[in-house]
């Protein structure tokens, strides 16, 4: 496949393709736990395979895939082969890509990881990848900016939904804020100060937070597409996961995995359950 440039935003394109199929994001975890309950071997062989089944089932039906990089990049060359098959197959549905990589390093690393991760000049071509601010939000202005100009987008991990996340993102700055909301702050001021627009931009976010947390930290992003993980999970009840961002469905980005996952191999079974999600979703909105 040629690379294209993107026509518009990552923001935009979510925005339009939201509007038009729903918010529901898939997430793609070919670990071998998932190989194994579909009765697949650990190999890359089958993790294209899983691939395949999951766009199969999907088809023009979800806006976006959020993947779990590592369990393709642990198969080597034929695991990156399997992930850039994956994603060719996304783009041809006309779905977006967010890998999840969780990077985070220092600045000077930056732009050696969006040639590895973002647009379609880079190596795995996502159309977004998810980023950590451990070593400080400043360290991802350079793959903000590369963002920026290859209409791409960086969702970083602001509030995570693992049960430890709160012994980190939960610790207080001398200001007295949380660090999610220090990070989610930065965001946005990365926003005001190089976007020149309040159209959301290529600094997007993950807030997977209970209420009320989330609810604060959504407000506290109002330029940022906002990935909403939770849905599916047995802690989670529906209603809760989507009332932060009631009066931002246009920028939410509802992710479920094993509440789709659990369905499969067979494709009828899977499509039975992205159905199922989208009339829950409409069902809370």
């Amino acid at each position: 496949m040629t690379p294209t440039r993107p026509a518009t935003s990552f923001a935009r394109r979510w925005a339009a393709l939201s509007a038009q199929r729903g918010g529901l994001c898939l997430g793609v975890a070919p670990s071998p736990v998932w190989l194994d309950r579909w009765g697949l071997a650990d190999t890359a062989e089958s993790v294209r395979r899983y691939g395949d089944v999951l766009l199969d089932a999907a088809g023009d039906s979800v806006s976006a895939y959020k993947v779990q990089v590592p369990f393709y990049l642990r198969h080597g060359a034929a695991g990156m082969a399997a992930l850039r098959r994956f994603r060719d197959g996304v783009h041809e549905r006309g779905a977006l890509v967010l890998l999840d990589a969780k990077i985070g390093d220092a600045e000077d690393t930056m732009a050696a990881y969006a040639d590895l991760y973002l647009g379609p000049q880079s190596q795995l071509g996502g159309d977004a990848v998810t980023a950590c601010a451990f070593m400080g939000a400043a360290t991802l202005h350079p793959l903000l900016r590369i963002a920026q100009d290859r209409d791409a987008a960086v969702f970083t991990l602001v509030r995570t939904s693992n049960h430890g996340a709160g012994e980190v993102q939960g610790s207080r700055t001398p200001e007295g804020h949380s660090t999610a909301q220090a990070i989610a702050d930065a965001l946005t001021g990365w926003h005001t100060a190089h976007c020149g627009t309040p159209e959301p931009g290529p600094a997007a976010a993950v807030v997977g937070a209970r209420l009320p947390e989330s609810a604060q930290l959504v407000r506290r992003l109002p330029h940022s597409v906002l990935e909403i993980p939770g849905l599916g999970r047995a802690d989670r009840r529906t209603e809760e996961v989507l009332a932060p961002v009631r009066d931002a469905a246009d920028r939410a980005m509802l992710t479920v995995t094993t509440g789709v996952l659990r369905h499969g191999p067979a494709p009828a079974a899977l499509r039975t359950g992205i159905q199922w999600w989208h009339e829950e979703i409409a069902r809370h909105r």
